[in-house]
């Protein structure tokens, strides 16, 4: 999707955003700290900032973070917590000079971009260190360790193909993720933090039915409110255990492909 659609988008969901999404996992943040230790990194632009869920935390650790964003919603929460500086922008076209950063980074950001390639050559023209992003899992991940029945998310795609949207929530940020890394190869990948999850069946379900997701945007609440409580029916209470796991890929030199 191209950055303006991003944007309004994301002006609509900004004011779900953080109750709607899993709470940092603070190996993920300390793993990522620690990854620019290493290197030395002091100065970082967030590209797709949101709300600021990272940028915060590692600008509280004194170093100069710059968070960009195509949301003027989501900007608004992120200035809202304080102590970033934050810019509206898009990815394709940073409005910074050549390697004004140590370091470009991009958390779940590029499986949403109709052209990753273009926003990861851009950030490794700004950074000099390269480009870091964060993903839902390693490069080496497998399709496995899905339960056996339609998951949450399936279920209620499964009914909104049948009331007429039959190409909503197929495929995944980690399928995307999965591409992004085929065609574009990073240099590095580490894994941050890896643990085992047990929740609610239903807590899948909650984003959905708060249109939390730019996916269901174009869909009518009733329709939404209609799959989500079909879905919930045949849920019910049930549990599922899986592993989380959250990694850091990283391109030294500006990526090609």
């Amino acid at each position: 999707m191209t950055s303006a659609g991003l944007g309004r988008d994301f002006d609509e969901i900004a004011r779900v955003y953080d109750e709607t999404r899993e709470p940092l996992d603070p190996d993920t943040i300390r793993g990522l700290e620690g990854f620019l230790d290493e290197h030395a990194w002091a100065s970082v632009l967030e590209v797709g900032v949101g709300t600021g869920r990272v940028a915060g935390p590692l600008a509280q650790q004194r170093r100069f973070v710059v968070g960009l964003d195509a949301s003027r919603g989501m900007l608004s929460r992120a200035a809202a917590k304080g102590g970033l500086r934050l810019v509206q922008g898009t990815a394709y076209r940073l409005p910074f000079l050549d390697r004004a950063f140590d370091a470009v980074l991009f958390v779940h950001v590029l499986h949403m971009l109709d052209s990753p390639g273009g926003a990861l050559r851009e950030a490794g023209r700004v950074g000099r260190g390269g480009v870091l992003a964060l993903m839902d899992r390693d490069s080496s991940d497998v399709q496995g360790n899905r339960p056996s029945e339609p998951s949450p998310r399936e279920l209620v795609r499964q009914v909104l193909a049948e009331v007429g949207y039959p190409d909503l929530l197929r495929a995944g940020p980690p399928t995307k993720e999965r591409e992004i890394l085929r065609l574009f190869p990073p240099g590095a990948t580490r894994t941050l933090s890896d643990r085992e999850v047990t929740e609610p069946l239903a807590r899948h379900l909650e984003a959905l039915e708060k249109r939390a997701y730019r996916h269901v945007l174009k869909v009518p609440r009733e329709e939404i409110a209609r799959a989500v409580a079909l879905a919930r029916a045949k849920i019910g209470s049930r549990v599922v255990t899986y592993r989380r796991s959250e990694s850091v890929v990283w391109w030294p030199t500006t990526p090609t492909g």
